[in-house]
């Protein structure tokens, strides 16, 4: 079977049984240019390709910088610099000619002289191409078939192109709506809502995600999320689980912090708990670190946020002896409902020191909801960045007005 056939049944497969999602495509650009990217037609669930290279794929026409590679059945593909669509710090990414739905990513010269760490990714990229429930999720640059050198060692894999704006966009209002200029609050808690299911349905399938850094998750003017560099995440494996010691500073369950021990074994859902609810929050406050704060007496910023997540130092809830940053940030945080801040609160308060206080993230999904709910029937709270703070004497249930002090 010829590669493009191969691909080609990805797209009329059968429904995947896995709960619909909304199908976003993701194109790496080269590291001169800023990361922009363009929204692909939506499709449905796919599974993974069991054939050789695409019959119609032509070999690029430049010598520069070309790598020869192969698939299961010894077919070669020449890749040349024209295909190049940017490198990070373990491989380098090329467009499948004449298939732009896909792109092919391979492992750097430094990491495949070491023999260890490719036995290991070896070992992973096959699980990883083996699980159907993964490798269908159209949202997904999940690893769809392996790529082979000349002596039929795994050297890269294929996966599905996704496009859109990263999180890092996510940050100030002014920023956000020059990205996205008919957004509002709605669209930034449909965005999280977005992300959140779709976080728990890979903790479902047993994958989580390690690095929850904003750079590897993209979101579309339609506010459908999708995941990047997902080979770096925690995947069940014959035998065990393929585990890796990559994380992001600010975005991390302050204990792995702590103990950098505890990132050479697996992790548990606490930990995507946390890192999952602090990115959900980056995105309903237009990019605030739960973390960032002021000291009340000089009235300045404080350290960095991954300096003070490590100290458990937040200015959230009542009570707070600091204060969250100057600008609109209090006024933001003062229209979130009750609930959804208290989730907040319980994660970067209560359970930074107590993984099992961490709320889950079933609740902060549910909560999310209620938020969208109640925009319907408050339109204020879709302001992306109110004017004045809502009045402390907020509603807590159906006739119940509680007074807070603090940042709540």
């Amino acid at each position: 079977m010829g590669f493009f056939s191969a691909f080609n049944n990805l797209f009329v497969s059968k429904q995947s049984s896995a709960p619909t999602l909304p199908r976003v495509t993701n194109a790496p650009t080269k590291a001169t240019t800023p990361p922009k990217h363009v929204k692909t037609n939506p499709g449905r669930a796919t599974t993974a390709p069991k054939g050789g290279w695409l019959a119609s794929v032509v070999e690029s026409d430049s010598n520069m910088g070309s790598i020869d590679v192969y698939d299961l059945s010894e077919k070669r593909l020449t890749l040349g610099g024209k295909d190049e669509r940017g490198a990070g710090g373990e491989g380098t990414v090329y467009e499948l000619p004449m298939n732009e739905k896909f792109l092919v990513k391979i492992y750097k010269e430094n990491i495949l002289r070491d023999s260890r760490k490719m036995e290991g990714l070896r070992k992973r990229i096959t699980d990883m191409v083996n699980m159907q429930n993964c490798s269908c999720l159209p949202f997904m640059a999940w690893p769809v078939m392996p790529v082979m050198n000349a002596r039929k060692e795994i050297i890269g894999f294929v996966m599905r192109k996704c496009t859109g704006y990263s999180f890092l966009t996510l940050r100030g209002p002014r920023f956000i709506q020059m990205r996205f200029p008919r957004w509002t609050r709605r669209e930034l808690a449909l965005t999280a809502l977005d992300y959140v299911k779709k976080i728990r349905l890979l903790a479902d399938a047993n994958v989580l995600v390690n690095d929850f850094n904003p750079a590897n998750f993209l979101v579309n003017d339609k506010c459908e999320v999708s995941f990047i560099d997902c080979d770096s995440y925690q995947v069940p494996g014959r035998g065990g689980v393929h585990t890796t010691s990559t994380f992001f500073p600010s975005h991390v369950a302050p204990e792995l912090l702590r103990d950098k021990s505890l990132l050479t074994v697996p992790r548990n859902i606490h930990h995507v708990e946390f890192g999952a609810v602090l990115t959900a929050f980056n995105i309903l406050m237009c990019g605030l670190h739960p973390y960032s704060y002021s000291d009340p007496v000089h009235k300045s910023a404080c350290g960095t946020p991954d300096e003070n997540l490590l100290k458990g130092r937040c200015p959230l809830g009542p009570q707070s002896d600091c204060l969250l940053p100057k600008g609109g940030w209090y006024a933001m945080w003062s229209w979130m409902p009750y609930n959804l801040k208290s989730t907040f609160i319980r994660m970067f308060k209560d359970g930074h020191a107590n993984p099992n206080a961490r709320p889950r993230l079933a609740e902060l999904q549910a909560n999310i909801e209620d938020f969208l709910m109640q925009m319907n029937k408050e339109p204020e709270l879709t302001v992306m960045a109110p004017n004045k703070p809502k009045s402390k004497c907020e509603r807590k249930g159906a006739g119940t007005f509680v007074k807070h002090k603090g940042n709540f």
